[in-house]
């Protein structure tokens, strides 16, 4: 079981899942939160502060410093850095990934040799639209829709990914690719190798993130998919997902659409 971990995303959905679970598990583990705003973080858990295993790391994900100071010490990182708006732009993942790798580099030089500990395993938020083992049972049709409808989001995680994946000597990664992610009641959840769903809600992927991080049969294996019991029913999900792709498409298609979509929201609003 880990001694110490990082989590990278905090606020964001599946952040506040991870966290509102490694909080409430009877276990003996310190978390290091890394946040931009402490304050927003507050908001979200405001018991925090009396949480005696619970430290938090607030700054741009640029300072080295913050990031070394973060990860010292850390057997497991969570890394749950993300988007999913299709704007070109954001780096988030990217940035991330490229501070964790710094910052591992860093800490690595400046430990004594007999001091220094084995690579910390990183637990990233990938996407199950990436696992090519899954393209034989999937319509290619279906999958260039669904690449060209998140097409900026996912460059930033293919981005963050394969930074991650190439600095084996300082990080072992093992990949968690759910299906589309969905607002709604945890529903109890399925770990695969080899198999996936519909649909994955926020709190049951955070339950699974934290369980691949604490149970060592999971040490070595490069990915895994999750799926909400109830997310196997694609129907279920349709009037979630297809307007989503929609969006998407026309984000990638339309000439200037975001322009039109926010003007349009602003005297909507």
């Amino acid at each position: 079981m880990p001694r110490r971990i990082a989590l990278l995303g905090a606020t964001g959905q599946t952040g506040q899942a991870v966290l509102n679970d490694l909080l409430t598990r009877n276990i003996d583990i310190d978390i290091n939160i890394y946040v931009r705003s402490k304050s927003k973080l507050i908001d979200q858990f405001p018991n925090l502060d009396s949480c005696p295993n619970a430290h938090v790391f607030a700054g741009d994900i640029s300072d080295t410093v913050l990031i070394q100071k973060l990860l010292t010490n850390v057997d497991t990182i969570i890394f749950t850095l993300g988007w999913n708006e299709n704007r070109p732009g954001p780096t988030i993942i990217e940035d991330g990934a490229r501070a964790i790798i710094k910052a591992l580099r860093g800490l690595k030089t400046n430990t004594n040799e007999d001091k220094k500990q084995a690579p910390p395993r990183l637990i990233f938020l990938s996407s199950m639209t990436w696992n090519e083992r899954l393209h034989d049972k999937t319509p290619p049709l279906g999958i260039r829709m669904i690449r060209l409808a998140f097409y900026w989001p996912y460059q930033d995680l293919l981005a963050g990914q394969r930074i991650l994946l190439a600095e084996s000597e300082l990080v072992k990664v093992t990949l968690i690719q759910p299906p589309a992610l969905i607002e709604e009641e945890a529903s109890g959840y399925d770990i695969s190798v080899d198999k996936v769903g519909a649909g994955c809600s926020y709190p049951d992927l955070g339950v699974s993130m934290v369980e691949v991080a604490l149970e060592q049969r999971y040490e070595g294996v490069p990915a895994v998919m999750v799926t909400s019991k109830a997310g196997y029913d694609g129907a279920r999900y349709a009037g979630v997902i297809l307007p989503k792709v929609v969006v998407g498409l026309a984000a990638s298609l339309v000439p200037g659409f975001w322009l039109m979509h926010d003007l349009v929201a602003r005297l909507w609003s």
